[in-house]
């Protein structure tokens, strides 16, 4: 097997098939869950900023039933606005007699091809004159409707200029547990070469980029519970993939048990790339994230599974540092509350980070995608504490709960909600509701 990452076959794991290439890049028939992603930042030839991302997605729970979704998202990381656009292919509807998948892919190689109510999409790997795959080079054409009703389009051609990394680097070889299913397979890959265009609405641009990453997984079960028993909400997570100015790029994976307190669970931590070839990938299991703000649900945008509850918070501003690495960073919104109608609550979205890695100032641009939202009361406590500040309020109100003295939290609440400022107050009400309906 060829070792060289640039040309095909291209084995990326020594003793590990799983990870040759292109077959990598195409569908897995013995996985349940397929799942093929990119998302970038652009800049238009008017001078405009925005980022993107696409989620092709393959399920087939118990190995037959057809469960796809294809998402298409565009910020304009300029005004703070975006639109967000998905479309299934989902029983009963597709089970029809004369229903047909909306989605096709290859083995093999990299072609996905999804018929939306937006129009025909492809993320297509190219040729050469000779009909040759050309390695890491695609075609991606998106279509959506955003949530005002305006068309999306973006058409780009798309190429990594870096090795394709496996989560983990050496420590996991890409085999990873994700979402409570061992063996999950995921690798993503970055210094990307990117150019096309974009319409949006009454906006056309011409733009380029070289921030983003391409990232896959499959799963031996389907994504959205096979590893928890069918529920989809069991785990949650939070996923950020950094590109930072000093050529370090790195994904980064916490994920939580959500039947345990949102304990962390594996696989957790990050898997860093560096600019220099010869420096081999590496990861690190020590990242510690300290959430500084919480943002609300926006119920305007839906998820597939009815939601457990009308008010949700997700995780927004947050910390990041890494002793192993040397890595401090503060990462903030470039879109506030990016929301996004998948199975269940996803907030997804650009951020910027900045903050210092080995001593040496840095900067980045970020995808972040979490799936935590916050909803039940000792969760709602714990968001008001950092919204406030008032950890003595909040500890207050946790032993209360602890007691089974519902009623007397709900009052202790009530009593201190008027010198709370809005952010606080919206919490505390929330949480006040919540008590009022389970007294």
């Amino acid at each position: 097997m060829n070792t060289d990452w640039h040309t095909y076959p291209f084995r990326l794991v020594a003793d590990d098939p799983a990870l040759d290439f292109p077959a990598a890049e195409g569908v897995h028939d013995d996985q349940e869950s397929d799942t093929w992603f990119i998302a970038g930042e652009l800049t238009g030839a008017t001078g405009r900023t925005f980022a993107f991302l696409t989620i092709f997605n393959k399920n087939r729970p118990g190995g037959t039933v057809v469960a796809d979704f294809y998402t298409m998202a565009l910020f304009d990381c300029d005004t703070g606005e975006y639109g967000t656009y998905t479309d299934y292919d989902m029983p009963p509807k597709n089970m029809q007699p004369d229903a047909r998948p909306k989605m096709t892919m290859a083995a093999g190689y990299c072609d996905i091809r999804y018929d939306s109510s937006a129009g025909p999409v492809a993320w297509t790997a190219c040729r050469d004159a000779d009909g040759e795959l050309l390695p890491y080079t695609y075609r991606v054409s998106l279509r959506g409707i955003d949530q005002a009703g305006q068309t999306m389009e973006l058409d780009l051609e798309v190429t990594p200029t870096r090795a394709p990394v496996p989560v983990g680097a050496d420590s996991y070889g890409g085999a990873i547990t994700c979402f409570g299913q061992p063996d999950t397979y995921s690798y993503f890959q970055t210094g990307m070469k990117m150019g096309g265009t974009l319409r949006w609405g009454e906006q056309r641009d011409e733009v380029t980029g070289s921030a983003g990453h391409v990232d896959r997984q499959w799963f031996p079960k389907y994504a959205g519970g096979g590893g928890t028993g069918g529920d989809p909400r069991c785990r949650s997570h939070e996923w950020r993939t950094i590109n930072l100015d000093n050529g370090v790029d790195m994904s980064i994976w916490h994920q939580f048990d959500r039947m345990d307190g949102n304990a962390l669970q594996p696989f957790s931590g990050a898997t860093v790339s560096y600019p220099d070839p010869t420096v081999a990938p590496e990861c690190a299991e020590d990242v510690e994230i300290v959430t500084s703000s919480y943002v609300r649900w926006p119920n305007s945008i839906r998820p597939l599974v009815r939601p457990p509850a009308l008010d949700r918070f997700m995780p927004d501003l947050h910390h990041l540092r890494s002793a192993a690495l040397e890595l401090d960073l503060v990462g903030e919104p470039l879109v506030p509350a990016p929301a996004h109608g998948l199975p269940i609550e996803y907030m997804e979205g650009p951020y910027r980070y900045h903050g210092t890695m080995r001593g040496e100032p840095v900067t980045g641009f970020a995808i972040y995608e979490r799936s935590l939202a916050m909803y039940r009361d000792w969760e709602l406590v714990d968001v008001l504490a950092v919204a406030s500040g008032d950890h003595e309020l909040a500890g207050r109100i946790r032993s209360l709960l602890a007691a089974g003295s519902r009623s007397e939290a709900r009052k202790l609440l009530r009593d201190n909600i008027t010198g709370m400022d809005d952010n606080s107050r919206d919490v505390a009400e929330a949480l006040h509701e919540l008590l009022a309906k389970e007294d």
